[in-house]
């Protein structure tokens, strides 16, 4: 059961992810449909480019929410580098606090213009234009709510982890594996 959970857990802390993920796919189908169809069939399906700028909107907003999960939002780390350890916790939550201050202030006019739209529609698939809204204001409060997990970590983070990032292509560790494997051969060869 603790294993069900923590992969539950994993799960809900990784579906925007796993949202962004599935949006490019259904994206590059869309446009490789429309390619095909006009270049092959010499028909085009004018349909695809709108629901393709649609996903591509909320894919952008997902991944958003993604890179705050990771620490891999954009950031000036250059006065990270040199300041000391407390002035750098402080700099790193007063950034998530700002970030959080700005997700919530974007949200009040986001629900303001989702109002004004009204029953407007896209106008080839004539999808409600405030469908294709709500979405941003969610990931904002969702991306706060992260935000606020990050700075719960930060402030029990010591020296050494203090606002560190998973890497996504970890050098380090595929440079300590292949001198392993080195060492290993020279181990049987020398045998």
């Amino acid at each position: 059961m603790d294993r069900e959970n923590k992969d539950w857990k994993k799960f809900l802390v990784n579906i925007d992810q796993y949202i962004s993920a599935i949006l490019f796919i259904v994206i590059m189908v869309l446009l490789f449909l429309q390619v095909v169809s006009r270049y092959v069939f010499h028909h085009s399906f004018t349909w695809t480019e709108e629901l393709s700028i649609l996903l591509f909107v909320w894919m952008t907003y997902t991944g958003v929410s993604s890179a705050v999960t990771y620490r891999k939002n954009l950031r000036i780390d250059a006065l990270l580098n040199v300041v000391p350890f407390k002035v750098k916790k402080a700099l790193l939550i007063i950034s998530d606090v700002i970030f959080i201050v700005f997700n919530l202030y974007l949200i009040f006019p986001l629900l303001e213009l989702i109002k004004s739209i009204g029953t407007s529609k896209t106008p080839i698939l004539g999808i409600p234009k405030a469908i294709t809204y709500w979405l941003i204001p969610f990931i904002l409060i969702v991306s706060s709510i992260k935000l606020l997990a990050d700075i719960k970590k930060l402030i029990h983070e010591d020296e050494k982890r203090l606002g560190a990032s998973k890497p996504t292509i970890d050098l380090e560790a595929m440079e300590k594996e292949y001198q392993q494997k080195q060492a290993a051969k020279m181990g049987k060869g020398g045998n």
